[in-house]
């Protein structure tokens, strides 16, 4: 079987589980005597492309006219039995599902944001959910409120692509989704249930580990939506049990974080962490917070932290919601108060119990092994008629 992935890739300068996630099913194909065809483009590589490279970027979200010729080269060369698409903006554009169809090879396809109908990818917008634009045809509302990279001449391009595209994605055979909850919000964008398949996030089994320690460990993006402040917010709420609260990650909020942090001495700002000395982290810890702001889908983290037996914090929304629950972590609603009362409430025999319901979870859910069956019978299923 010959499976080409397509993905542009996120700037290095802003971590991404997603670039994460396609790395891992490559190499799990290629475990498993798949021939994998990678078409990845960079979007480090765009400041240092020359004018008609940058018309392509500025044009991407409707058509890029370099990443079109790269797709439909791979396709007449090498002849794949099925595409399976990721990101595809700004280097590859939508339009490369459509040289997919031309070419009479099935598509498929992970969603892993809300990007079809969203300009920002998010539903998010100024600290809280925002769904404006849904039910528009032509998302002026995102446009009013320059809702990609704050900028109304960057969003236009963004909103004419996302209604000159929605005839595109009904050409993609099967979506991929991370969780229950996506499955209902694509069902609502008039994809039928059978061309849905609700796969999670996965991570390799990093095998048993120890008794779970006290602290609570954030591991992510420090961003507006990762709930990063209010995490910090109602850890000054909560009533003080000797417990710290351990920060790993890097990005716009990081400045803001690290001085809050020196501040309290219950609080470590580790900063930014290889994966592998993510792992030593939770190995250490105790839970692991998820205080998403916005419908997060399946955050890498969530899921390592499964795969290390330890429970989750998670936000009561979004994808997070449809996942979580007292097997495995507890839920929170999305407000200073709730966490701060969760926080207060974490109990030492219960993070054992909930520890070892979240592993026992990874196993059955969340294994390498058990996704990779998964993607290769929905490859099989596309590919046979």
């Amino acid at each position: 079987m010959k499976v080409l992935v397509a993905h542009n890739r996120y700037r290095s300068a802003l971590p991404s589980g997603e670039n994460a996630v396609v790395e891992d099913d490559i190499s799990a194909l290629r475990s498993a005597g798949v021939e994998v065809l990678p078409l990845i483009a960079d979007s480090d590589s765009i400041p240092g492309l020359g004018i008609g490279g940058k018309l392509g970027v500025a044009s991407g979200p409707i058509f890029n006219s370099a990443g079109v010729a790269r797709m439909q080269r791979m396709l007449s060369v090498h002849r794949p039995d099925v595409v399976h698409v990721h990101n595809v903006f700004p280097l590859l554009s939508p339009w490369i599902l459509r040289a997919a169809h031309s070419a009479g090879v099935p598509v498929v396809q992970t969603i892993h944001n809300f990007r079809q109908d969203c300009v920002a990818g998010t539903y998010f917008r100024r600290g809280t959910v925002c769904t404006d634009c849904v039910g528009h045809r032509l998302a002026t509302p995102a446009l009013r409120h320059g809702c990609y990279r704050d900028s109304r001449v960057q969003s236009l391009p963004m909103v004419l692509g996302r209604s000159a595209h929605k005839s595109t994605w009904r050409l993609v055979e099967r979506f991929f989704v991370l969780t229950p909850f996506h499955a209902r919000w694509l069902g609502a964008q008039g994809v039928p249930e059978g061309r849905i398949v609700v796969r999670p996030t996965s991570v390799p089994d990093p095998g048993s580990s120890r008794r779970p320690g006290r602290d609570v460990l954030f591991a992510g993006r420090l961003d507006a939506e990762k709930g990063i402040e209010l995490l910090l917010d109602a850890w000054a709420l909560r009533n003080p049990d000797g417990r710290r609260l351990l920060i790993a990650g890097d990005g716009p909020l990081s400045a803001n974080i690290r001085a809050r942090s020196e501040g309290d001495p219950s609080i470590t700002f580790i900063g930014p962490l290889a994966p592998a000395q993510v792992a030593v982290a939770m190995e250490s810890a105790g839970v692991i917070a998820v205080p998403s702001l916005w419908l997060e889908g399946l955050p890498r983290v969530a899921v390592e932290a499964m795969a290390h037996g330890r429970a989750l914090l998670a936000a009561n929304q979004g994808g997070l919601g449809a996942v979580v629950d007292s097997s495995c972590g507890w839920l929170v609603e999305p407000s200073v108060q709730a966490w701060a009362e969760a926080l207060s409430a974490i109990d030492d025999k219960a993070l054992v119990q909930r520890g070892a319901g979240a592993r026992t979870a990874f196993l059955h859910r969340f294994e390498r092994t058990v996704s990779t069956r998964q993607l290769l019978e929905t490859y099989s299923d596309v590919i046979a008629p």
